[in-house]
């Protein structure tokens, strides 16, 4: 359909359509509805949750601490919910998502088991038409596509993966009955990131025979899990507003953490000793210094952390293999676990790493490696996402003149604030490439761009604009500064990594995330505001009310 000149007379349905009903998705359909727009959500999912209802694999938690992971827009919601742990389970945080969304009174608005397949803008009529998995359509002004950045799962690329006869598995998309028993049978992971090592600890408690298929060996700190502290909980709910506050300020979207005091450069060897080891036992090893985030101090950091995850592992093989010898700690996503690296000390857990013994193929009955046949009985695929831009190809976007969103990044993603992309008027994308996204506290992530996105649509709405559009010019200068302080966190542009779409065969190769820190760019989104958006294309030609 040529979307330019046909359909001038199309009707609106909503103001504002939400897609997604995670942590941004659900901010966002309240707060629109509560400035007064018509809204209408939808959710791929039966209930809430985005990221943490498909995830719901043995083991699964959050590895920021409970209180930041957390809403701060609504004090209430923050006095009247008790965290059961430091670091919430998946099944938690998904029980708090609902309670929000409860307390908000949006489930009503949300269309469950329904997906998106199409979000097309309808250029004569300044409209976008979003068609549905039901067949069904309808159109808005602002959809904002709330779809996360790890929604996409990554398809094994695995010579006959479809032909293994056992029952197979994905942590991203786990059963939701959750009945899955390992009792008695050789099972085989693939894949050792975030989900493979909490999944595999669980997974080893019941298999019979575990063998661990690991792809590029992790950084593993211990995680923060354990009851809450109690003067911390009653501090935080005596003043949430200035916890958010604090949160925004920082440069990872948390509340400040107990960084060490004293500056790498300042140390000797023995004190720069002394720091990691006390940050290791506060297990927050990667804050030991202050100047942490020096190349110098990040190489100390790693070797520190590669000597600790040794100590664990009784067998040298296996602990050598364990390692990450290739790149520094945050090249790749770090993982967090007081339970995975001793997995390995069971005699019925085998690691099988692929840089020696790669896979050459899956049949009916296991896995057959370089130098031996694995019988298997289930295989789990922790294999991880097509990151970040993965969820939005995943859905067929086009803007002015019909032009899809594959082919505006068919060199890598570009767009202005990881929220808009230049010829996609009025289409607003959280969590996207190019933002603070998985670098940083997703849950004030969420509430920052929800709030940037909605208080821009309200300044169009008032200042009499049909929409905006970042300009070319805007884009290609954050994408500059993208790279320009990806360059500066260590390993950034020099480790194979989802952050730059390199787990995907034929991705370009392009690093996702903004690394200038959530105080930075939370200032830079409102400098836009305040200044009238000088950055942006907005609109004349006025819209079919």
């Amino acid at each position: 359909m040529d979307t330019k000149t046909s359909e001038p007379n199309l009707q609106l349905d909503y103001d504002v359509v939400v897609v997604g009903a995670g942590f941004a998705g659900i901010y966002a359909l309240w707060k629109a509805k509560k400035m007064g727009y018509k809204v209408k959500g939808f959710e791929r999912a039966s209930d809430v949750g985005g990221t943490w209802f498909w995830n719901s694999y043995p083991g699964a938690r959050c590895d920021v601490e409970s209180y930041n992971y957390a809403y701060f827009f609504d004090d209430s919601i923050v006095r009247d919910w008790e965290w059961s742990d430091a670091c919430a389970s998946q099944e938690e945080i998904q029980r708090y998502l609902r309670f929000v969304a409860d307390r908000c009174a949006i489930l009503g608005d949300i269309s469950f088991s329904t997906k998106i397949e199409s979000v097309q803008y309808v250029e004569a009529s300044g409209l976008w038409r979003l068609s549905d998995s039901n067949s069904k359509s309808l159109t808005c002004r602002y959809p904002i596509l709330a779809i996360g950045a790890l929604s996409e799962p990554k398809k094994p690329d695995i010579e006959g993966v479809e032909d293994f006869m056992g029952d197979t598995y994905f942590t991203s998309n786990w059963p939701r009955d959750n009945l899955v028993d390992f009792r008695g049978k050789r099972v085989g992971v693939i894949g050792t990131g975030s989900s493979g090592v909490q999944a595999i600890p669980e997974i080893a408690k019941a298999a019979s025979e575990l063998y661990v298929f690991q792809r590029t060996a992790n950084y593993v700190t211990p995680t923060r899990s354990g009851p809450m502290e109690t003067e911390l909980v009653l501090s935080i709910k005596k003043d949430p507003k200035a916890v958010r506050r604090a949160a925004r300020e920082s440069f990872g979207g948390h509340t400040p953490l107990a960084m060490g005091e004293e500056r790498y450069l300042e140390l000797d060897e023995e004190g720069r000793e002394r720091a990691l080891q006390k940050a290791w036992d506060g297990k927050y090893v990667p804050l030991a210094f202050r100047d942490a985030y020096l190349p110098e101090a990040n190489d100390a950091i790693s070797d520190f952390i590669r000597k600790k995850m040794l100590e664990q592992v009784d067998d040298p093989w296996t602990a050598k293999h364990l390692i990450p010898w290739d790149h520094p700690y945050g090249g790749k996503r770090p993982c967090m676990s007081n339970v995975y690296l001793q997995t390995y000390n069971f005699p019925h857990v085998h690691l099988i790493p692929l840089s020696e013994s790669p896979i050459e193929q899956i049949d009916e009955r296991g896995i057959k490696v370089s130098n031996q046949y694995i019988p298997l009985d289930v295989i789990v695929f922790a294999t991880g996402f097509d990151a970040i831009s993965g969820p939005l190809f995943a859905i067929d976007i086009r803007g002015l003149n019909g032009q899809s969103i594959n082919e505006a990044w068919k060199d890598g993603p570009a767009n202005y604030l990881g929220t808009m992309v230049n010829g996609f008027p009025n289409l607003f994308l959280p969590s996207s490439a190019m933002s603070p996204s998985v670098l940083s506290n997703m849950a004030t992530l969420a509430e920052q761009q929800i709030d940037f996105i909605l208080d821009s649509i309200d300044w169009l709405e008032k200042n009499g604009r049909p929409g905006m559009q970042p300009t070319k010019e805007a884009q290609n200068f954050w994408q500059q500064e993208t790279l320009r302080y990806a360059k500066k966190r260590p390993g950034a542009l020099t480790t194979k990594s989802w952050y730059s779409g390199a787990n995907i065969p034929g991705k370009p190769r392009i690093f996702m995330v903004y690394c200038g820190g959530f105080k930075r760019y939370n200032e830079t989104c409102y400098q836009e505001l305040e200044d009238g958006f000088p950055s942006y294309e907005l609109l004349t030609k006025a819209l079919n009310r």
